[in-house]
């Protein structure tokens, strides 16, 4: 009886040593409720700031302004990555607190191609700092540690398939707002199209007053149309210019140089009425030909802004409508799109 007892002790003693052992482990290594899983912010909009480095010395900050993210002090950032970022940020959450065996793997990963990720809120309170790496063998989910922690937890967003790793980017032509145009209408005080090669159809358009427009060549060796101006045709073709958007961008092509010492098919010059200008120029890229005739076309164009500003990747679809002639704008008959 007394050998009974003595091992139900011992049963009860080890018991318990194995649960304070368990519990402690997991407070250190991490739970469902402890501080260093805890990567997501919630509310997104309480973000105002967020800052991204890696060991290379890139680093990316976005602030949040009114009505836009403002990138490294000095670009719009593009909504739409901004936006998927804020989503990225308010999912995250553990998928596995992977074996101790592969800690010094996923460790490895995050010194080696990790990127630190700083979040801060209203009055510049650090809201967040992590650090994203590589992701697993399935490329399901994304190696994540918090700062100050010891351990790396496998992350994922559950509505979201893939690695998370792709989202927390670094380098201008990543976040740099891509829009060439996006003027309203009464923001408009004029617009000028030279077509080097097809001089008689260059023109400047022009606001006179709040509702009229005066259409006349750019080239003054190109005769004045006597027909009369089209009704409205100026309002609809600089409702074309509210939201024009290159397809990316060509910072590091090495045919940048050569592309801009050539001719360009069209050179657009817009004015707003508070004074500011842009200059975009455009070459056709890639032409394809129809297979009736034969008849070249435009697929896409590079395209330089003010002068060496930017050099973009555009298509012909989205910029089509505004490559028009000058006699476009006069008759009856509505005149066809100018071609290269």
């Amino acid at each position: 009886m007394k050998r009974t007892w003595l091992l139900l002790a011992l049963f009860l003693l080890l018991g318990a040593g194995a649960f304070y052992a368990l519990r402690n482990k997991q407070s250190t290594t991490g739970s469902h409720s402890s501080w260093d899983m805890d990567f997501a912010v919630k509310n997104p909009q309480t973000i105002t700031k967020i800052f991204l480095a890696d060991r290379n010395g890139q680093t990316a900050t976005l602030e949040r302004k009114d009505g836009y993210w403002l990138y490294n002090g000095k670009y719009k950032a593009r909504a739409t990555a901004v936006q998927t970022l804020l989503e990225t940020m308010s999912g995250l959450t553990v998928q596995v607190i992977p074996p101790k065996s592969s800690e010094s793997q996923m460790i490895k990963s995050l010194a080696a191609e990790g990127v630190k990720v700083e979040i801060y809120g209203q009055g510049d309170q650090k809201l967040k700092t992590y650090y994203v790496g590589g992701v697993t063998n399935d490329e399901r989910g994304t190696y994540m540690i918090m700062e100050n922690a010891e351990q790396p937890y496998i992350v994922h967003v559950p509505s979201f398939i893939g690695q998370l790793r792709v989202r927390y980017m670094l380098g201008d032509d990543n976040w740099r707002e891509r829009t060439i145009f996006n003027e309203k209408l009464d923001d408009i005080q004029s617009v000028a199209i030279e077509y080097p090669q097809q001089k008689s159809e260059s023109f400047r358009l022009e606001k006179t007053s709040a509702s009229a427009y005066e259409i006349k060549p750019y080239f003054s060796t190109t005769p004045v149309s006597t027909a009369p101006q089209r009704k409205v045709i100026a309002e609809g073709y600089l409702v074309a210019f509210e939201n024009l958007s290159a397809e990316g961008f060509e910072t590091d092509n090495p045919l940048r140089d050569s592309v801009n010492a050539l001719v360009p098919f069209a050179i657009v010059s817009l004015k707003k009425t508070d004074g500011t200008e842009k200059k975009a120029r455009f070459w056709p890229v890639e032409v394809r030909y129809k297979n009736d005739d034969g008849s070249p076309y435009v697929i896409r164009y590079f395209t330089d802004i003010n002068d060496g500003g930017a050099f973009l990747l555009t298509q012909d679809h989205v910029f089509g409508p505004i490559f028009r002639g000058y006699h476009f704008f006069f008759g009856e008959a509505e005149k066809p799109r100018l071609r290269n």
